[in-house]
């Protein structure tokens, strides 16, 4: 008698099949080493204008128009190892206007960010190139198409 159960051992299982994420080229940077594998990669920039809009320089950062980046370190405190930019903290922007080295940044909203009102950028801080989202993590959560949810 087989094992009706999903095996996540087989590959061959097509409840556990990997779907392969990246893109064929590669991640910018190299592989991926982050611990949940989604988040692809991460990237200091060399400047940061505070202009309308503001453009970003990240030599060969290989983004295209329409990626969404995240921003993290980016402190005004301590002095020493202060950024400038802070306003951009924690937040989720789009690329757009993509080149080589450069691009702008535009809010959720599709508009450019207006960068006039900003600290100078001094160092530092980093851009995180947003994952994708996938819609089931562990099929094994969830039921075969046709057996009826016994938590529902």
């Amino acid at each position: 008698m087989t094992n009706p159960m999903p095996n996540p051992q087989n590959p061959n299982d097509a409840m556990y099949q990997f779907i392969d994420t990246q893109p064929l080229d590669g991640y910018p940077d190299g592989p991926d080493t982050s611990p949940s594998n989604f988040t692809n990669r991460q990237f200091t920039p060399t400047a940061i204008t505070n202009t309308f809009p503001i453009i970003v320089t990240i030599p060969s950062h290989g983004f295209q128009n329409g990626q969404t980046l995240r921003t993290t370190k980016f402190v005004s405190f301590p002095f020493a190892v202060a950024t400038g930019m802070e306003q951009l903290n924690n937040k989720s922007f789009y690329v757009q206007q993509a080149t080589t080295n450069t691009f702008q940044l535009y809010g959720l909203d599709n508009l450019p960010v207006d960068g006039r009102n900003f600290t100078a950028y001094i160092h530092g801080g980093q851009f995180t190139l947003a994952g994708p989202t996938l819609p089931v993590v562990n099929p094994s959560h969830f039921p075969p198409l046709g057996v009826p949810d016994p938590f529902f």
